[in-house]
């Protein structure tokens, strides 16, 4: 697929538009209600009871700030709309789904390991930890290492450059967002390449294909045009010729040819 060519109607898709949409009904509506912000949180209580509700609904608590809330939402919009116009629906959805699903799983894993070894406080299984954060990085990390425009991935880098301190914040205690955060970006980053990688090979493999085929037609007809063969003319028979029963002519050789007899 030609990137410089993507047609516009792409922005139009319904991926970003509809997370977009969702996420503002979701936390406009519960951002504030902490009933179901606990049932939300990806902690390591809501992952033994419902990971997959857990997962999913986290993803659009933008939280109960309303100008956060738009913000977040927008960003998030954009870079969905980024890795669309890039890799199509399914394959963006696939990609800021798995950096939802390592993020979490990744630093949850390592908090129980902690809490199982003593190094940090059992209370923490039941910690709040809802919003699109995870979704957002991994998005913004795809974008820069993939990006369809010079300016997609500049834009990505920028906002990335901004939530940088925020993305490593307590990185150095193994707490659990940071680490989250790092998971999400780097996932985003590594499938985001391999994505890239495989388009390239596809698109490799597709001019091969093509050259061969024209270099196959050009072999077989020598560079030209091969001419239509047409039947040998019939010979006309005139009044003087004589024809037996095969219709051959039995006209001596000299008087067809116009030459004396000897």
């Amino acid at each position: 697929m030609d990137l410089s060519q993507t047609p516009a109607r792409r922005w139009l898709s319904p991926v970003p538009w509809g997370f977009a949409l969702l996420a503002a009904a979701s936390s406009l509506t519960y951002g504030g209600d902490h009933a179901v912000n606990a049932w939300a949180s990806t902690n390591l209580a809501n992952m033994g009871d419902h990971p997959v509700e857990a997962l999913v609904a986290s993803a659009f608590l933008f939280g109960a700030d309303p100008w956060a809330c738009l913000r977040g939402i927008a960003l998030a919009g954009a870079m969905l709309a980024f890795l669309v116009i890039r890799f199509g629906n399914i394959r963006a959805v696939a990609l800021i789904a798995a950096g939802q699903v390592l993020g979490t799983l990744v630093s949850e894993g390592l908090l129980a390991a902690r809490i199982a070894a003593g190094q940090a406080d059992p209370a923490l299984r039941a910690t709040l930890d809802v919003g699109p954060s995870y979704v957002i990085v991994s998005a913004l990390a795809a974008v820069v290492a993939a990006g369809a425009r010079r300016w997609h991935r500049w834009t990505a880098l920028a906002a990335l450059a901004v939530r940088a301190p925020h993305i490593t914040s307590g990185l150095t205690t193994l707490g659990v967002t940071p680490v989250g955060h790092v998971t999400a970006l780097s996932t985003g980053l590594l499938l985001a390449w391999a994505l890239r990688s495989s388009d390239a090979r596809h698109r490799h493999l597709q001019r091969l294909t093509s050259r061969a085929a024209s270099l196959q037609t050009e072999g077989g007809t020598n560079g030209r045009v091969p001419s239509v063969i047409r039947p040998p003319a019939r010979r006309r028979f005139t009044p003087h010729d004589r024809l037996d029963g095969t219709g051959a002519s039995q006209v001596p050789p000299s008087k067809r040819t116009g030459a004396l007899p000897p």
